[in-house]
């Protein structure tokens, strides 16, 4: 079944996430940075405030996601009112993971070595992506 609040992205992270329990459940909070191609070689970013609960907080911190991390993420947009203290609304957005997988990048080379070609292999040994 398809749900009409869907979110999937990949970015990077802009900061260390915050950790903290509410309700004696663990939350991740973080934000990623999204780079768009839109022509001519140039890019616009968008940032995207994310919150992982439970089990997502849980790996978020066993994998020790750090500022710079690529991460794929999939869930949902969730929207909160609110009143600040002079009275005035306020709107904020965020997406609530469903799914959280750091995107695993090969080890940099420390000598100057020359990089083999790239495959077409589409994934597996050698191709800088683990699957988890």
């Amino acid at each position: 079944m398809s749900k009409n609040n869907d979110y999937r992205c990949t970015g990077n992270l802009t900061r260390d996430p915050e950790y903290k329990t509410i309700s004696e459940r663990e939350l991740a909070t973080f934000r990623i940075a999204v780079n768009d191609p839109i022509g001519n070689g140039r890019e616009e970013t968008s940032y995207h405030d994310i919150d992982a609960w439970g089990h997502h907080a849980k790996y978020a911190q066993g994998v020790d996601l750090v500022k710079g991390d690529r991460v794929t993420i999939t869930g949902r947009i969730r929207q909160r009112e609110w009143e600040d203290k002079n009275g005035s609304k306020r709107t904020s957005q965020s997406v609530q993971a469903e799914t959280l997988n750091k995107v695993v990048r090969p080890p940099r080379r420390e000598n100057n070595e020359s990089s083999p070609a790239p495959s077409n292999s589409g994934g597996g040994e050698g191709s800088g992506f683990d699957t988890f």
